[in-house]
């Protein structure tokens, strides 16, 4: 009877640390894949998240939607994740497609989004300190020219669903 008791706690203990290991919260808090929209200071923040790390590649990008009640840019971001993190546009340099940064950042104009997205704006996060997972979260924080600082937690999803 001690070994049957004996085999099933370290069963149990088998399997806990399996899903632990397959990223299984155990006590079952879903990491949510949506970001709560938020308005702070005149600004309304939607649709934020980070692209999960593919492979070992050291870069990766944020988006997002910001609209403003007032003429501002947004000028500066920043996350603990990255070694730097740049204001991208992407632009087409004789049929081909390049990224750069945006001097100065991106406009925002009264009660209009200014949309980051693949393939146009977005938030280039260099040199990653570890690779993204997908639903986890990282941090953001954006400075506008206003003076405007704001903090957010967004979520990381993977590249399956950045265009859902």
């Amino acid at each position: 009877m001690n070994k049957l008791l004996t085999g099933l706690c370290i069963a149990l203990l088998s399997i806990q640390s399996f899903a632990m290991s397959h990223g299984h919260n155990m006590n079952h808090q879903h990491q949510s894949s949506q970001f709560e929209t938020m308005e702070v200071d005149g600004l309304t923040l939607s649709n934020f998240r980070a692209r999960a790390s593919i492979g070992q590649m050291k870069n990766s990008g944020a988006y997002g939607e910001i609209q403003s009640t007032i003429n501002d840019r947004l000028i500066k971001a920043s996350s603990s994740v990255a070694q730097v993190v740049e204001l991208h546009e992407h632009i087409n340099d004789n049929g081909v497609m390049r990224m750069r940064e945006v001097e100065g950042g991106f406009a925002l104009n009264p009660n209009e989004s200014m949309v980051m997205k693949p393939g146009g704006y977005h938030i280039m996060l260099i040199g990653l300190l570890e690779p993204l997972k997908a639903e986890s979260s990282m941090d953001l924080k954006l400075e506008f020219e206003s003076g405007k600082t704001v903090n957010l937690t967004i979520p990381i999803v993977s590249i399956k669903k950045m265009h859902h």
